[in-house]
């Protein structure tokens, strides 16, 4: 009967390790440039080496996890960029064929996932963009191979705090953070010359060139709030929408977090005083200003009068991602994350709540879902306590999905949050960044 037993278990791991190989050869399609295949192969073995999340209990969770991290770091390096040209440092393209270029906000979260499994990839990711900071502090939205390519009309969402400060936690690299801290800090405060049209201390997206177009690259390209907006002439040349808008003042509010620690350690004592005292000053403005009390959620105001604009969007959980929520605000929010009349869509945690007229579960920014966002609420709800939650929706994503499908290699740019099907860039970075995050709990 032991012996039985013991071939039969034999012939289950043999089983384990013939599909393993299946799926590694399926996942090995992804073509990766011959200059980082070591380092690929040794970011792989260190994220695989990681601790598993509390999520990950099972046989099957486990073997789908080890999937993702392969897909995830294999589409990473494929989009692997050296330096070239007018790009001075090594990237990471969105994808390959559609975006190549270098983009801002794409480049501090891809950075931000390499920051325990490449040190040098994270970065000189950020470096590439903080390369051609202006003398204003304001980093392009776009660096290109040909710097006459590169895209001053507009930035992108102020998250390189966010990168630079995780890649320092994982490197423990003082030299870095010396380096790119007065950096980060003279754009933090272009923001607020650049894009506060009335000095009131809360920010608007904006550009430089007086076109709608490019104020809506700034942040979601076809956001349903911003429909009807309209741009306002700001001192110093600059453009603003006549929206503030709640998750752009979330991640000025969390810059500031992560300059007061980057100021701490470099001892910056009269600065992180300053950021400190605007830091209690915005907490209460986002609370007070972006809060609907009537309905319970987050959203971008009126600049003229402070009025709503009654579109429920995934805007509206970065005051959870950020910590500037209240726990009553955040519980309120939590109920619409869950509310599959709401945003616990097929595949949650889409950008537009479902009972918006606008919802389209298929268009870019009007309804699918995008996996940063995903990530923000995500890590927003973990931030308050409600850990079982967030944890259901990541699992509800994984299982209606394909993202733990060795066949098919391909990470969309966004998916469609009533068939789970992928559209838009093929091999898309920071959707495999964010899954990564997810895979590696950070």
């Amino acid at each position: 009967m032991r012996n039985l037993q013991t071939n039969f278990l034999t012939l289950l791991v043999l089983a384990s390790m013939i599909v393993s190989n299946i799926k590694s050869q399926q996942l090995n399609t992804l073509q990766v440039p011959n200059e980082v295949k070591n380092r690929m192969e040794l970011a792989l073995q260190k994220a695989n080496s990681m601790p598993l999340p509390d999520w990950c209990n099972t046989i099957e969770l486990k073997e789908k996890r080890s999937i993702i991290i392969e897909k995830c770091i294999r589409t990473l390096y494929h989009n692997y960029i050296k330096p070239s040209g007018d790009i001075f440092h090594e990237g990471i393209l969105p994808s390959p064929g559609y975006y190549n270029s270098l983009w801002s906000w794409d480049s501090w979260k891809h950075a931000y996932s390499l920051a325990y499994l490449d040190k040098d990839l994270a970065e000189n990711s950020i470096r590439a963009l903080y390369d051609y900071q202006n003398e204003e502090g304001m980093i392009p939205d776009l660096v290109n191979v040909n710097k006459k390519k590169n895209n001053w009309a507009n930035t992108k969402s102020p998250l390189s705090a966010w990168a630079v400060f995780e890649v320092y936690s994982a490197t423990n690299d003082l030299d870095f953070l010396k380096e790119l801290y007065p950096k980060i800090l003279r754009y933090h405060y272009w923001w607020y010359k650049h894009r506060d049209v009335n000095s009131n201390g809360i920010c608007e997206y904006g550009c430089e060139n007086g076109k709608k177009e490019a104020a809506k690259w700034e942040s979601w390209d076809e956001a349903i709030r911003q429909d009807t907006m309209e741009l306002l002439k700001c001192k110093y040349n600059s453009y603003s929408m006549n929206i503030e808008a709640v998750d752009l003042n979330s991640y000025l509010y969390l810059e500031k977090e992560y300059l007061i620690k980057m100021a701490s350690v470099v001892g910056d004592t009269k600065s992180a005083k300053s950021l400190q005292d605007e830091k209690k000053i915005l907490v209460e403005k986002i609370q007070k200003v972006f809060y609907n009390k009537k309905d319970g959620f987050f959203y971008d105001v009126r600049l003229k009068d402070k009025s709503f604009i009654m579109s429920r969007e995934a805007c509206g959980w970065l005051p959870l991602f950020a910590g500037v929520a209240t726990k009553q605000q955040a519980k309120s929010v939590k109920g619409y994350m869950m509310n599959e009349t709401a945003f616990n869509a097929f595949l949650p945690l889409q950008t537009v709540s479902k009972d918006n007229p606008k919802y389209d579960p298929g268009h870019y920014w009007r309804g699918p879902v995008w996996l940063d966002q995903f990530y923000f609420g995500y890590m927003g709800l973990k931030k308050y306590g409600y850990k079982a939650e967030a944890n259901s929706l990541l699992l509800k994503f994984i299982k209606n999905s394909d993202i733990s499908n060795p066949g098919e290699t391909v990470l969309h740019e966004y998916y469609n949050s009533e068939n789970g099907k992928g559209s838009g860039a093929d091999y898309f970075g920071w959707t495999a960044a964010h899954l990564l995050m997810l895979m590696l709990d950070k």
